[in-house]
């Protein structure tokens, strides 16, 4: 996933080109979340569960893996472009203020089913609440205020929730 630090564009592409492989000999792909760009969903430290996909699979509202500028990037399908056959889609962070480029067939590399959480898999629904839209405009105006949703949701969740309420079946 993306990171904060800067990578050299040899090794960037060398990762890129591994997963794509990793996940056309396995059928899946689990890579660990970075950055920020899909506050509150996808969090620092998540891992992905990446399954094959082609534009054709991919729907709004799932949460897709891309090649974007050499790094491998996880956003969520906000449009699908269909222009004479030819079929892309437009994604965008959900803290991002704005849209990738569009994405062709050759830089997606698959659809994340559901994100591994502290040993715990949970589903990732394709339209966000209320509450997530809020939260991701929150956080998109303010690392601080990332930083502290964190660490109050992890907070909340060890001393409120148990099991049952926090975690949700994995479908693949």
């Amino acid at each position: 996933m993306k990171s904060a630090h800067t990578v050299r564009p040899g090794r960037a592409a060398l990762k890129c080109e591994l997963a794509s492989e990793a996940l056309r000999a396995f059928g899946a792909l689990h890579l660990t979340a970075t950055g920020w760009s899909m506050l509150p969903s996808v969090r620092p430290g998540d891992t992905l569960m990446v399954e094959p996909a082609g534009l054709k699979e991919v729907r709004l509202g799932d949460i897709v893996v891309i090649r974007q500028d050499g790094n491998l990037v996880s956003h969520r399908v906000i449009s699908v472009l269909d222009n004479a056959g030819e079929r892309r889609i437009i994604t965008q962070g959900d803290t991002s203020p704005v849209t990738d480029v569009p994405v062709c067939e050759s830089e997606l590399l698959g659809g994340v089913s559901c994100v591994v959480r502290k040993g715990k898999s949970i589903a990732l629904p394709r339209h966000r609440s209320l509450m997530n839209r809020l939260t991701a405009r929150m956080v998109s105006r303010s690392l601080p205020a990332a930083r502290a949703l964190v660490a109050l949701r992890d907070c909340w969740r060890r001393n409120w929730q148990t099991p049952q309420e926090s975690v949700l079946s994995c479908q693949s």
